[in-house]
């Protein structure tokens, strides 16, 4: 179990977490949130590459921070961003990662074998990372973070630059590797945990606004949420203000998915709420749609 609390980070005058308490046992836990709500400093603690103001964080009942050789045997960390070793090939690069780990030779062969067969369809082993496309080193970023069984994942941004097909099987895997780990999975698209995570976490400036199931979240906004079909450009001159939250031709019209507090437009019917609206909701402005 992953227990935090009262964790603080401060970068001068910028709080980027306060007080956090949050407890994670086994399972798919999704962190969510915009720029600068504290997800990667959270990450950055966690990992103990970086270390907070104040609080306390336990991993089994055992506090982390420093140079933990034993806590990063059980750790597995993918970031946002990482400068690979561009001369390496797959294999060695993972290689190394793995004695980074302390596996064995011949452990960590087997592994990386079966962890590159579920990611690729084609041999690159041999391959060197400065020949990799984006997508291509993003999952050999994850493979790395899942060698040596950890029993902490902490994955950030991980579907970035994948394909639909790809997103899936990341997601597919994440899923089947949750049952004896605790796995955080900090994103900003909701529909790459909402379907495998057992609870999300809301965070906004360093605050955690919400923590339970998707289903939960969801429910934040029911009765708010209304489908809308109108000539194009009708609704933008009514002078209502409501947020479109997507928006489709159908014909000679446009669908709108509308968020509103009441029924918007007499011709408006209600939809149900998906963790998607709710984090709409949440995060207000912040969040990337259109107000008519």
């Amino acid at each position: 179990m992953l227990e935090i609390h009262g964790l603080t980070k401060r970068y001068g005058k910028t709080v980027a977490l306060k007080s956090l308490d949050c407890k994670l046992e086994t399972g798919v836990y999704g962190l969510l949130g915009p720029n600068g709500s504290g997800k990667t400093t959270l990450m950055n603690i966690l990992t103990a590459n970086l270390k907070s103001d104040g609080g306390t964080v336990l991993f089994n009942g055992r506090e982390i921070g420093g140079n933990d050789k034993a806590f990063r045997r059980q750790i597995g960390y993918m970031p946002q961003y990482c400068e690979m070793i561009p001369g390496f090939t797959v294999w060695d690069f993972l290689g190394y990662m793995a004695a980074l780990k302390g596996l064995e030779r011949k452990q960590a062969a087997l592994q990386i074998e079966a962890l590159l067969g579920r990611f690729f369809s084609e041999d690159v082993r041999d391959q060197k990372i400065s020949s990799l496309s984006g997508g291509m080193k993003q999952r050999v970023m994850l493979i790395q973070a899942f060698l040596g069984m950890p029993k902490l994942v902490l994955l950030d941004e991980p579907t970035a630059g994948l394909d639909p097909m790809q997103r899936m099987n990341v997601k597919n895997f994440i899923a089947e590797n949750a049952c004896d780990k605790t796995i955080l999975l900090a994103t900003h698209i909701i529909s790459d945990v909402e379907s495998i995570a057992k609870e999300l976490i809301c965070l906004e400036k360093g605050v955690c606004i919400f923590k339970g199931a998707p289903g939960e979240l969801a429910l934040k906004a029911d009765g708010m949420v209304w489908r809308y079909a109108d000539v194009p450009g009708e609704a933008l001159m009514t002078g209502s203000r409501v947020r479109i939250l997507s928006a489709r031709g159908e014909g000679s019209e446009v669908c709108y998915r509308l968020l509103a507090p009441q029924k918007p437009f007499p011709k408006a019917t209600p939809l149900p709420p998906t963790p998607e609206d709710a984090y709409a909701l949440l995060y207000g402005e912040r969040y990337e749609a259109d107000t008519i």
